[in-house]
């Protein structure tokens, strides 16, 4: 579609650049760069906004692309959830898998061409939790344009993906391996030890600051976490509270940092945890932490609302959510119960 008279342009510039997408605007007969961008979509949504602001001027008969909404929604969503670096990367990355879409209007965007994505998907083996990702951004996407009347249908709660069949399920670490971790003399093994005894995702130790840690009276606050039901107070248990005592003592902003004071990133902690792995003979993954902790709770009989506060997850129950409130106290005698 032809732009009109004073519309401004968008331009890629040459070589290696992060944001290689400029919107000029002419003044005064010499073109004047206004803003950069990473897409040319981006581009386009802010020379869009720029002359409804600046020249009332809208293009006639324009409908709004797959491309366009996500754009739009993305810094509206990320500025009322901040949402984790990791979050904000999977729906990026969920959304290069819709990449079909992009140029379609969102209105003409119908079930069949939603499910095609994900059957591709299936179809080259991709996971299941890949195929809920994009399932899920669909969702997201087309909740916002509900909202701004947009569409009028949210296609994603009929979109199948399929059953959950893990590759490799998850297995809690026995007695004998943490026994060997309180054992071991390589460096970091207090990290996962510490794993083990709160509940915490890897990201949330990782982005763990030390002024969210009260060593008197003996918590972890987590302020940064996956979902809004991660951000949570987690007793320290009296096993590991030493082990936190001294990596406060460290140099450093974050709990978890290297000699020179430095944070781990998830790359650098991975390449740790599998030289740990290596020296107590076990195979796990990270997560596997957590499922330690579930099981040794359950196993434990602690309870049922109290384990959901530590581990982060959400309650299902209304009653449980709403009414049922576990405080510090409560939520120690629970952790106390692992061993």
């Amino acid at each position: 579609m032809r732009k009109p008279n004073g519309y401004g342009s968008i331009k890629k510039l040459s070589g290696n650049r992060r944001r290689p997408f400029v919107f000029v605007v002419t003044q005064e007969g010499k073109q004047r760069p206004v803003e950069y961008f990473e897409t040319q979509v981006e581009a386009e949504i802010y020379q869009a906004d720029y002359n409804k602001i600046h020249t009332n001027h809208s293009l006639p008969g324009h409908k709004i692309t797959f491309a366009e909404v996500f754009y739009r929604w993305l810094p509206v969503h990320v500025a009322d959830n901040e949402p984790a670096e990791t979050t904000v990367a999977n729906y990026h990355n969920a959304f290069r898998h819709c990449l079909q879409l992009h140029e379609m209007p969102i209105a003409d965007i119908k079930y069949a061409d939603y499910q095609r994505i994900i059957d591709r998907m299936k179809k080259e083996r991709l996971s299941y939790a890949s195929c809920k990702k994009v399932r899920s951004l669909i969702s997201l996407l087309l909740k916002f344009a509900t909202e701004y009347e947009i569409v009028n249908k949210n296609y994603a709660p009929l979109l199948k993906i399929g059953k959950n069949r893990p590759v490799r399920p998850h297995k809690p670490f026995s007695r004998q391996q943490i026994n060997r971790l309180w054992q071991c003399d390589v460096s970091g093994a207090d990290a996962i030890l510490m794993l083990l005894y709160t509940g915490m995702r890897v990201g949330e130790l990782l982005a763990l600051e030390k002024r969210n840690i009260n060593l008197r009276q003996r918590f972890i606050k987590i302020t940064k976490s996956k979902t809004a039901s991660g951000i949570r107070i987690i007793p320290i248990h009296n096993r590991v509270f030493p082990l936190v005592a001294t990596r406060m003592e460290s140099p450093g902003v974050f709990l978890l940092s290297d000699p020179e004071g430095l944070p781990y990133n998830y790359s650098r902690f991975c390449s740790l945890w599998n030289k740990i792995m290596s020296s107590i003979h076990a195979k796990h993954t990270t997560h596997d932490c957590r499922h330690t902790v579930a099981t040794l709770l359950d196993n434990a009989g602690a309870n049922e609302n109290a384990k959901r506060r530590i581990l982060g997850h959400a309650s299902g129950d209304v009653t449980d959510r709403v009414y049922t409130h576990k405080n510090l106290r409560q939520l120690r005698k629970a952790i106390q119960l692992l061993k």
